[in-house]
């Protein structure tokens, strides 16, 4: 295996080994759907693994993303000879073949996705955990207090059209 710009190099795994490499071309950028899905991935795997959260178990989750988003273009054909679609790669592919397209993608990819979801982390733990709590505490014997009027307009005011 090896990876020169955007392009992967791998032992040709097609039947017959009709030829003696194939070659991945990756995207230029991922896209937009694929960036998505791998932020959702990654948290997913957050979730799901807790205290077993590794660069390895990660792979599960974001790998398959990487599959079916990052890949331009690969010259890997079936039986017949025909070009195997890139739909159909997870399916058809051997594993190791699969997993070196995925962890050259991540090479590729994995700072331009997890960018995102770090910055969104950073942001919404910047202003930090409160001290004590914010909300008001009452003494025993006091009253409550009647509602203020509404801050906000109606529902109706908001969602009526705009004319101009």
């Amino acid at each position: 295996m090896a990876i020169e710009g955007r392009t992967l190099t791998v032992e040709c795994p097609c039947p017959g080994t009709p030829h003696e490499v194939d070659t991945v071309v990756f995207r230029a950028v991922m896209p937009l759907a694929g960036g998505v899905a791998g932020i959702s991935a990654m948290i997913e795997a957050v979730k799901a693994l807790g205290e077993a959260f590794s660069g390895i178990a990660l792979a599960g989750y974001i790998f398959p993303v990487y599959l079916a988003h990052a890949i331009e273009s690969w010259t890997f054909t079936d039986a017949a000879g025909a070009p195997v679609p890139l739909a159909d790669g997870d399916r058809v592919l051997p594993f190791p073949v699969k997993y070196s397209i995925a962890d050259a993608a991540d090479d590729l990819f994995g700072a331009e996705i997890s960018s995102p979801l770090v910055q969104m982390i950073a942001r919404s733990s910047a202003a930090g955990p409160t001290a004590s709590s914010t909300s008001r505490s009452r003494g025993s014997g006091a009253s409550r207090r009647s509602r203020s009027a509404r801050s906000s307009p109606d529902v109706s005011a908001v969602t009526e059209p705009l004319t101009g």
